[in-house]
Parts: structure tokens; sequence; C-alpha cells
């Protein structure tokens, strides 16, 4: 006799089993089930093919689609994908690091996105829509809106948004999960991030009025001595060299983020800037400065102004376009876009010394401007042909308006078809 319970219960199960009455089926119901003709079989086919269509075609836009993969080095995508209203927000569909951001569009009714603030993801192919700097927005002209002005992170992980409008804070989207911070700032309306540290803890923003030192980890904001027209952070993180506007001139002077009277370094020459939050060379001997003043008419420059005791500076860089340093991939070469009304926005590596190469250019006619990239990738960054561009889910209205259609039109299909074959069996 079987002790093992698990045995005893297998046995008793099997005889319950080969006690129960089985009565076979008669095989001539069986023949006659299957020659009567099966009336919703046509509608189930069409049914069925119109979802393979549905997959294969709107499959990308109705489902949720994974993250960009994790990439060897950042990819800078050989052409920027142009401007497609389908692409998915940063707050529902958050992608991960962005390798790139810019604004793409023309103004126009706010829930058209006619113009959108655009992250570009670390492999280059994933496209989402900064939807924090659209609401942050204001508007410029009657029945138009304007994206508020936002700055990448050196490493691409977030992205600062100031504000068009009465936001009394300076936001910080995180965009591997789509979560924004908001940090109190001293004075409420326009707000203008300047510059980040190298290492992301701080950030510099204008009010409008003051320029503020914040950081991140604290949270704690401090009033820099100066207002900051640009800004941007020596590489040690330790310095910010500022461009302060007077009544007839600008100068440019050394803030310590420890605090102290600013070091005046010289005169910045009238039209010019501060070339962005990259402008200090990662030796920290100079900082370059951008005057586009003149363009159309004479050529868009790039100078530099020697710090830290620099005893000679690069040649000066001209260019017939509109042009913006992105950052420096080496001490002796920087990255440069150039924009212009015949070829568009395009992305140049330029040595120091040396015939620029160019890398990258915006696909499309619509106008991109405040093209960005993350500093802090560049040393690694690798240039490619990408493919389509990854955009994310559709939006609800446009999945649940894709699935009725399809719905409707499978149902009438099946209902033509049903209705032929009747007409035929009814004239036979």
């Amino acid at each position: 006799m079987q002790t093992d319970p698990h045995t005893r219960v297998g046995a008793a199960l099997r005889e319950v089993a080969d006690a129960l009455p089985i009565v076979p089926p008669d095989p001539e119901v069986l023949i006659a089930r299957a020659a009567r003709p099966a009336r919703w079989r046509p509608v189930a086919s069409a049914v069925a093919v119109l979802s393979v269509l549905l997959g294969a075609v709107a499959g990308p836009g109705l489902l949720a689609q994974p993250g960009q993969p994790r990439a060897a080095a950042p990819v800078l995508p050989r052409t920027f994908a142009g401007l497609s209203l389908l692409t998915a927000p940063v707050s529902a569909a958050p992608a991960g690091p962005a390798v790139a951001t810019y604004v793409q569009g023309s103004n126009g009714p706010r829930v058209l996105h006619q113009l959108q603030t655009v992250v570009v993801g670390t492999d280059g192919r994933t496209y989402r829509r900064l939807d924090e700097a659209e609401r942050r927005g204001g508007p410029v002209e009657l029945g138009t809106w304007q994206d508020a002005p936002v700055l990448l992170s050196p490493d691409g992980a977030a992205v600062a948004v100031g504000s068009l409008g009465d936001a009394g804070d300076v936001a910080v989207v995180d965009l591997a999960t789509g979560d924004t911070r908001h940090f109190a700032a001293p004075a409420t309306g326009v707000i203008q991030p300047r510059a980040w540290s190298p290492d992301g803890a701080r950030l510099v923003y204008d009010t409008g009025a003051d320029a503020v030192l914040l950081d991140l980890r604290s949270g704690t904001s401090t009033t820099l001595p100066v207002r900051a027209v640009e800004a941007a952070f020596a590489p040690d993180g330790r310095r910010i060299a500022v461009q302060q506007q007077l009544e007839t001139r600008s100068e440019l002077l050394i803030v310590d983020v420890g605090g102290g009277e600013p070091e005046t370094v010289g005169s910045i020459p009238f039209g010019a800037r501060i070339a962005g939050p990259n402008a200090w060379s990662p030796d920290g001997r100079y900082v370059a400065l951008v005057d586009n003043a003149g363009v159309g008419k004479i050529p868009c420059t790039l100078t530099f102004i020697a710090v830290d005791g620099a005893s000679s500076v690069p040649p000066v860089i001209e260019r017939s376009g509109e042009i913006a340093l992105l950052g420096w991939r080496a001490t002796d070469e920087l990255l440069l876009t150039e924009g212009s009304s015949i070829v568009g926005r395009t992305v140049s590596a330029v040595p120091l010394s040396g015939t620029p190469r160019p890398l990258s250019r915006v696909a499309g006619g619509s106008t991109t401007y405040d093209l960005q990239v993350a500093a802090g990738l560049l040393p690694d960054l690798r240039v490619a042909e990408t493919g389509d561009p990854r955009r994310g889910p559709w939006p609800v209205w446009l999945r649940l308006l894709t699935a009725a259609a399809v719905l409707l039109t499978a149902t009438g299909l099946g209902w033509l078809i049903l209705r032929r074959r009747r007409a035929r069996r009814a004239a036979g």
C-alpha cells in the first residue's frame, strides 16, 4: 500500500477520471456542423487582417515604447529629425538622458504644438517634447505661444526650465523619470537659466533684476554680486565668468562661488557676448565671445579673452551665418552650430587652427534655434546615421480615434462580405 500522500492523491484522481462516463459524439452530427456555412467567419477574417495591418503601420504610435537603449557612447545624429506633432511629451513618456535639445517650429496656438522644445536621447534616435517648457511659456503675440527658455545639463540627465510668465520658481526636469523639481526664485516673472556647473550641482539663472546661484543639492539660493547677462562656469566649477551690462558698455568679471568681490578681466566689445554656458575653455586659459550683431552684412565672429594669465589667445573664427558655441571636444577643438536661410541649421567641429568638419544638420524646413548639446558628453561623442526617429506613443486621443476607426472599418467590411454571401446563396 502506498504511504506517500502525493502518490495516494494522484491514484485517487486517476480512479475518479476513469469512472466518468464519456459519450462519443455522433459522426453524422459533426459532418453536418462542418458543412454548415459560418456566417461570422468573414467578419472574423476581416478583423484579423485589419488588426495585422494596424499593428504594422500604427503599432509604434499605439503602444508604449521602451526607453532608449543604453549606448556605449553618446550619438549625435548626422541628421536631426524635423518637426512632428506626434512627438510624445517627456512627462508621459520619459526616455532617459539627452545628447541635445533644440527649439523647432513657429509660433502658433499652444494646443497645436506648432512650436516645440525637443530633447534628443543619447542614442541619437529617441525624441521627446519637453512639455514643461510649454507649460511655463507665455504669449508673445495675439493667439501665439512661446516656450520658456531651457538649459541642458552637462551630463544630459536634466533640463533647467525658466519662465516667460508669472512663475516664482525655476524648474528642473529629470529626463529619466519625467519628474520635475521646483526651486523658489527671489522674484516672479521672466526667468532665464544661464549656466550649469560642470558637475551639474549648481545652476546660475537670471530673474531680470538679479543673478542667482542655486545649489540643487541643498536647494539654497544666493544672489550674485552682479547681474549676469551671460555666464559660464570655470572647468573646476569654483568660479563663474559673468558679463555685466553697464549703461554704455559691458564688462567681463570673474565671480568666486565661495564669495568675495568680483574680479574685472576687461571690457567686452560692443555687440559681443559671452558665448554661452560653455564659453570657458577646458584648460581654463580663456573665455570665448560671440558677435552676431552684423549677421547678413558682415561675418559673425568667435573671439577669445585671456584669463588666468594666458599670454596668447586663439585666432578669430569667422562665419557667414549666425553662430553659437555648443562646447569643447578637446582643448584645441570646439563644436559650433551655424544657422542660415540657405542651408538651415548645421553643426561642425572647428579646430582652433585648422579646417572645420561638418558633422550634423537639421532636417525639414521648420525654423530651428537654441540648439544645445550635453557639454560633458562631447569628448566621447560620435556622429552616426540613426535611422527613423522614435517619437514615443501617440497622444491618448489619437490612439482612441485610431482604434475606433479600425473597429468601424472592420465592422463595415465584415457586414459587406456577409451581405454579399447571403445574396449569392439567395440567388443560388
